[in-house]
């Protein structure tokens, strides 16, 4: 059944309205299979998780079946994965050349085709998200990501990115061979000082506009569904923690309308490798207030909210708004009618 905007507004509000607070931090915490094991990822399945990533086919399977028939309320589970050239988890899965390849074709179309047929493959899987494409500029050659980059035109890597997330979604997002797109890293993350991998970058709110945000606005008028936060800084403020970035620009100056999910473990290095949090809770404060809906593979997170919700650090209506923007694309891809993309 496809709903319009207003029954997915009216039904999301419905099950927030019943979801505990323990529930609604669960629904923004995202789980490594790979890293958590099958036992403990069927424990944070009947709690409630949002989502998993790196889990394949009949383990992914019996996470949903765990989590709809297990968790209170059987909200379904978002899986994601790395499918940035092709479903390459999967060794069946068609293998397509690395984005910098396919940036060489100047072709959006090519890009397009791309998309679709890996949403095709990812579908198949029973999954539904890619965390692609890489919006990254591929401005230091010494930087090892370069290859999953476009090429280092701003509006090159915005046309092809364009063409991949309509690949990816097709028209709707509710039809089986479907996916979600994920434009990452925002923002900047190939600008490492040294070419390093991450964490540290020097940019500022003028050369992330001329130069970083042209190619996520092309992915934001494709419609993309969701977004990945960098590792990086801003003005020594690290993109995680920064509400201009996440909320200001990305929401209100660029209308993204999806949900927001943070890179591998960004949350807790806040605190471990950026220190600009001196514990878990405080870094779970700062990821959550600055607009991170999804927290990836940082369990932790889940109990430094609930604490800080609990002794008035962190205001509820932050994970209601985090929630809602997560249960809003579960509705938009109709999960809870039909939990296995095909």
């Amino acid at each position: 059944m496809h709903m319009d905007e207003k029954q997915v507004k009216a039904r999301v509000e419905e099950l927030l309205s019943r979801m505990t607070l323990e529930e609604k931090a669960a629904q923004m915490v995202q789980v490594p299979y790979a890293f958590a094991g099958r036992e403990e990822s069927l424990r944070w399945a009947k709690l409630g998780a949002g989502s998993f990533l790196h889990v394949l086919g009949d383990n992914a399977r019996e996470v949903q079946k765990t989590a709809m028939e297990n968790s209170r309320l059987g909200i379904p589970v978002i899986f994601g994965i790395d499918a940035i050239h092709g479903h390459g988890l999967k060794h069946e899965a068609t293998i397509f050349p690395s984005q910098l390849a396919t940036a060489c074709s100047w072709d959006p179309a090519v890009a397009e085709e791309m998309g679709r047929v890996t949403a095709r493959e990812v579908a198949s899987d029973g999954l539904h998200w890619t965390f692609s494409p890489v919006l990254c500029l591929g401005r230091d050659t010494r930087w090892g990501r370069v290859n999953e980059t476009f090429g280092e035109d701003p509006y090159l890597a915005g046309e092809m990115g364009y063409a991949i997330v309509k690949g990816y979604q097709g028209d709707s997002l509710d039809a089986p061979d479907s996916i979600l797109a994920c434009a990452k890293h925002y923002i900047g993350y190939g600008e490492a000082v040294g070419a390093r991998d991450a964490i540290d970058t020097q940019m500022t709110y003028r050369k992330m506009k001329e130069v970083f945000l042209p190619p996520f606005k092309r992915a934001i008028d494709a419609g993309c569904a969701t977004i990945m936060t960098a590792y990086g800084s801003i003005d020594g403020n690290p993109f995680t923690a920064d509400p201009k970035t996440m909320k200001t620009i990305l929401r209100d100056e660029m209308g993204f309308d999806g949900f927001v999910v943070t890179d591998w473990n960004n949350c807790e290095s806040l605190m471990t490798q950026q220190h600009v949090a001196a514990s878990m809770e405080e870094a779970a404060v700062l990821s959550a207030e600055a607009g991170n809906d999804m927290i990836m593979s940082t369990l932790g997170f889940y109990d430094a909210a609930l604490n800080a919700v609990r002794t008035g650090k962190l205001d509820e209506s932050v994970l209601d708004e985090a929630v809602r923007h997560i249960l809003t694309m579960k509705f938009r891809m109709n999960l809870f009618e039909k939990p296995e993309k095909t």
